[in-house]
């Protein structure tokens, strides 16, 4: 008499199916990645500048009011003169830098500070509109850092 075999009652799972799929999606992967070009970020037009802040050491600030300008020395108290003295300038946009070190956190919120306080105060209705764009600049600790940014900003960088 011949005997039927008997039926495992769970069937043997077949995965081959499975890892083949897994497998080819791993090497589509593989080969999109290595495929891709790296985005290198191009370097562009440097930042205007009309003003620039300079803060190498806390509580103190140097204005450069234009390329050629003597710089002016401003104690952190004096951050409402400096922006005065920044308005009556001229009128339109003026593009202020406002660049630091390290060493120079708390003067920074000082001048956001003052500055908030005083762009409030800018009337948009003047017959004479003045509007100002911030931007801050890290400054490294070398000693030629800042005579770097100085030679950009005047036109004399590479």
């Amino acid at each position: 008499m011949r005997r039927r075999p008997s039926m495992p009652l769970m069937p043997e799972p077949n995965l081959l199916p499975f890892l083949d799929l897994v497998l080819a999606f791993v090497g589509i992967l593989i080969v999109v990645f290595a495929l891709q070009a790296p985005n290198r970020p191009e370097t562009g037009r440097p930042l205007a500048i009309d003003d620039l802040i300079v803060c190498q050491a806390e509580g103190a600030v140097t204005l450069h009011a234009g390329p050629e300008a003597e710089p002016i020395v401003y104690r952190e108290t004096e951050l409402d003169a400096l922006l005065a003295r920044l308005a009556a300038q001229s009128d339109g946009v003026r593009n202020l830098v406002f660049a630091l070190t390290q060493d120079c956190f708390g003067t920074r919120r000082a001048f956001e500070d003052a500055f908030s306080r005083f762009t409030s105060r800018l009337d948009p209705r003047a017959e004479t509109r003045r509007a100002f764009r911030l931007s801050f600049r890290p400054l490294s600790t070398a000693p030629d850092a800042l005579p770097r940014l100085l030679t950009e900003w005047r036109g004399h960088g590479d």
